[in-house]
């Protein structure tokens, strides 16, 4: 029953993580660009902006590999019960 309770937690955690990652990210990430073309577009060529336009797929990718490698690590330490109980 453990095991069982365990696997469902893993289980809702990679549901939540792959939620967040599939539409949030892009979400959060696609504002800061959609506001400099509409309201500062004569402005796209400067920093940082510049390198946040000119790198946007490296950005996403890092983001969504941190909270992926996060629940990885969570998910071992479910696994093992590292996570001390109250």
């Amino acid at each position: 029953m453990a095991f069982l309770t365990k696997l469902l937690t893993i289980l809702i955690l990679f549901v939540v993580v792959f939620l967040w990652n599939k539409y949030l990210i892009e979400f959060i990430l696609n504002r800061p660009e959609k506001f400099h073309k509409e309201n500062n577009s004569e402005n796209l060529d400067k920093q940082p902006i510049k390198f946040y336009l000119e790198n946007k797929t490296a950005i996403t990718k890092f983001i969504k590999g941190f909270y992926w490698f996060g629940f990885i690590v969570i998910a071992i330490m479910i696994l093992i019960d590292f996570i001390p109980k109250k």
